[in-house]
């Protein structure tokens, strides 16, 4: 009997096991690949670890001092482990899963779902033509550059102009690509400001803001690709269609929560964020399964995602313990300007501040409010800029919740 189970051994999921071995509790990790680390093993780019490790580290670094303290603390990983079902009924929980060592039964208080999140592909996205070889995702491009050494093509269209899509323009330029054009909707950039300077401007590597593909080229192979303007509604100009030459075209067009296995579960799934709705301590509504990392929603930073690992620890550490709950739960709501927002509920009885993350929909100076069900300021935080690029955190004292049903988290512009 295990007291909790993390399912996902990226860098979301072995932080919150560490962070509850540490305190004693006995934890295990089911991961379905073959190693530890998720996504980070193809990122050798570096700025991973700057918030809580004070240091620029590269995917593989910081992956891997989470693997050494998993091994440090003996905390027990299955690899290569298919999770098949899960009951998450009652007060003792069974996952099965199914591995080259057969299938398995284990049981457990908690669970903490950290399995991260999908890739659009070209047809989430209307994107016409035929199906050729040499469209990729920008992270299958990561893994084939970074991990096998394979260069996916040489005249290469990038779609998407958010921080991966840069990343991965900057690196095939700097692998040998003859020619690389990076396409986008938006009026610019819509990525973190530093990656649109280091990795797209600074390199000269030509972009076409305004533009997206209308559909692909190729029988065999990628031969090009129908490139159109739109206009600020994202909407396609007619006559303004143009051939594009290109050999490979690679997707960076954002990233979906992998929610369903917590929906199948019977957890409430947020339309906004695409994962599920979880309170302060990122427990779904389903007890004591918990989710943590970009399950939850996408973050801009693995150092927020591991934030949430450790709240969600915490939540785990509340639930095993048994601490009291509040007697009438608080509703936070997304209000005005605010694309997504987390936690949807307040909970738990507890001194410390709700850690809230909300992407603004809008861009420049502004206040981020936080109000009662009545419309009454409890607190406002100013920024001296926020872009819908960049995930905002702010800590809401819980003394001004005390008598609120529910509260509204706002972002009005100045």
């Amino acid at each position: 009997m295990k007291d909790a189970v993390v399912i996902g051994g990226g860098p979301s999921g072995m932080a919150a096991a560490v962070r509850l071995a540490e305190k004693g509790y006995d934890v295990a990790i089911i991961e379905r690949k073959e190693e530890l680390g998720g996504i980070l093993d193809q990122c050798i780019h570096d700025g991973f670890g700057t918030k809580i490790f004070g240091t620029a580290l590269s995917g593989p670094e910081f992956a891997g001092s989470f693997m050494e303290r998993v091994e440090k603390l003996g905390i027990s990983v299955r690899l290569n482990a298919y999770v098949k079902s899960v009951d998450a009924g009652g007060g003792i929980k069974k996952i099965t899963t199914v591995s080259p060592e057969g299938v398995d039964v284990i049981k457990t208080k908690s669970i903490i779902y950290a399995i991260g999140c999908r890739e659009r592909h070209q047809f989430e996205i209307k994107m016409g033509g035929t199906r050729p070889a040499g469209v990729y995702t920008a992270g299958m491009v990561q893994r084939l550059v970074n991990l096998y050494g394979i260069l996916p093509g040489r005249n290469i269209l990038i779609v998407g102009g958010g921080d991966v899509g840069m990343i991965v323009a900057r690196h095939l330029h700097l692998e040998g690509a003859e020619s690389i054009m990076v396409v986008f909707p938006e009026e610019f950039f819509a990525g973190l400001p530093r990656n649109a300077q280091q990795c797209i401007l600074d390199f000269g590597i030509p972009y076409r803001p305004r533009t997206i593909v209308k559909e692909i080229v190729g029988r065999e192979r990628v031969e090009g690709a129908v490139l159109v303007r739109v206009d600020e509604r994202w909407n396609p100009i007619p006559g303004t269609e143009e051939f594009y030459p290109c050999d490979t075209v690679v997707l960076s067009v954002g990233l979906i929560p992998y929610a369903k296995k917590l929906a199948d579960l019977g957890a409430e799934i947020d339309p906004r964020t695409r994962g599920p709705a979880v309170n302060e301590f990122f427990e779904t509504t389903v007890s004591g399964v918990f989710a943590a990392g970009n399950l939850v929603q996408i973050f801009d930073y693995v150092d927020d995602a591991v934030e949430s690992a450790y709240l969600a620890a915490e939540g785990v550490e509340k639930f095993l313990r048994g601490d009291a709950k509040l007697e009438k739960r608080i509703i936070v709501k997304a209000g005005e300007n605010v694309r997504s927002l987390t936690p949807h509920r307040i909970e738990w009885e507890d001194e410390k501040p709700v850690v809230a993350f909300l992407r603004p929909a809008l861009e420049g100076r502004a206040w981020i409010t936080v109000s009662d069900g009545d419309g009454q300021l409890l607190k406002k935080f100013f920024r001296q800029y926020v872009r819908p690029s960049t995930l905002e955190r702010v800590e809401i004292p819980r003394e001004i919740l005390q008598d609120a049903d529910e509260v509204v988290i706002d972002v009005r512009g100045l």
